[in-house]
């Protein structure tokens, strides 16, 4: 298994902010029914990363590729904060070659936590050979026209994870 993932300054952002999730308040949860860790695992760039990219400060997000076999799994986690912006998966990619799975809550808020954010790992397995993107746009969620419909809202930021199963 062969794995490009993100850019390095924007991978140490997002292993940071996942370090740093319980110091903002936030704690673990070892309780989830998707226990089982994936072949693969990437992050979503931070939401200040995503934020200066659809503020045009930073460049475009590259794509991540990833290399599995028939068999194999990949995890993405992204962490969701109460605020106007934030990651909705928009294109879940060729069911025919990845299966989504359940999304495993790794951190969540106490109650009353101002500006604490929860961390999910969306998985997906692969269950033939051939290759299909995962796509994530970083939405403004005050203007989607219809609620929980990412492609209804303005994008700041996109990101792709290309998968290659075979």
């Amino acid at each position: 298994m062969t794995v490009r993932s993100l850019p390095r300054p924007l991978a140490l952002a997002a292993a940071a902010l996942l370090v740093l999730a319980p110091v903002a308040g936030c704690s673990s949860s070892g309780g989830s029914s998707s226990d089982k860790q994936p072949d693969t695992a990437l992050a979503l760039p931070a939401d200040q990363e995503a934020e200066a990219v659809g503020g045009g400060t930073k460049p475009a997000f590259e794509p991540a590729d990833v290399h599995l076999a028939v068999g194999g799994s990949v995890g993405v986690s992204l962490t969701s904060a109460p605020l106007p912006h934030g990651w909705q998966l928009s294109g879940e990619g060729d069911p025919a070659v990845l299966r989504r799975g359940a999304d495993a809550k790794l951190s969540s808020c106490p109650p009353d936590s101002a500006g604490c954010g929860h961390t999910v790992r969306q998985t997906w397995t692969a269950t033939a050979a051939g290759s299909t993107t995962l796509t994530w746009r970083y939405v403004d969620r005050a203007s989607c026209k219809e609620p929980g419909n990412a492609a209804s809202c303005k994008a700041l930021a996109v990101k792709d994870v290309r998968v290659t199963v075979g």
